[in-house]
């Protein structure tokens, strides 16, 4: 062996299963999404890499959970800034600038309670960030 692991590939059915879905959906969202072109063998059968199941479960994402169309999530691929890594490294925000949000300045009209809640939650989403990291 050489040391360096071999790239794994799918069937368009092992694809699917991964990733949650039918294969008719990936068959679809290929004439959908000009950036998913699975590896045709010589006899048209769809082979998919590891890099493609990270786009297949990107668009699930945005057309699933976040609930964009396939035109929004078009475009939310093609944005320079929809690398999902460095958004979720952006959503830990420094106290200070977050003491400047409008949900913690003192001046915003939430109660103490709701602060803490929401504090909390910060928390928990930076450790998140440093598990992802």
């Amino acid at each position: 062996m050489s040391g360096q692991s071999e790239e794994k590939i799918y069937k368009i059915g092992q694809a699917a299963k991964l990733v949650g879905l039918k294969s008719y959906v990936l068959r679809f969202w290929e004439g959908e999404f000009e950036q998913l072109e699975p590896i045709r063998t010589a006899s048209g059968q769809r082979l998919y890499n590891d890099s493609h199941i990270e786009l297949i479960s990107r668009i699930k994402t945005l057309l699933h959970d976040e609930g964009l169309t396939i035109e929004g999530a078009r475009k939310r691929l093609d944005s320079p800034e929809d690398d999902f890594k460095e958004r979720v490294q952006a959503a830990s925000l420094a106290p200070e600038v977050v003491s400047r949000l409008p949900l913690f300045s003192a001046e915003s009209g939430s109660g103490g309670h709701e602060k803490q809640i929401l504090k909390e939650i910060h928390i928990e989403l930076q450790e998140l960030k440093k598990l992802l990291s």
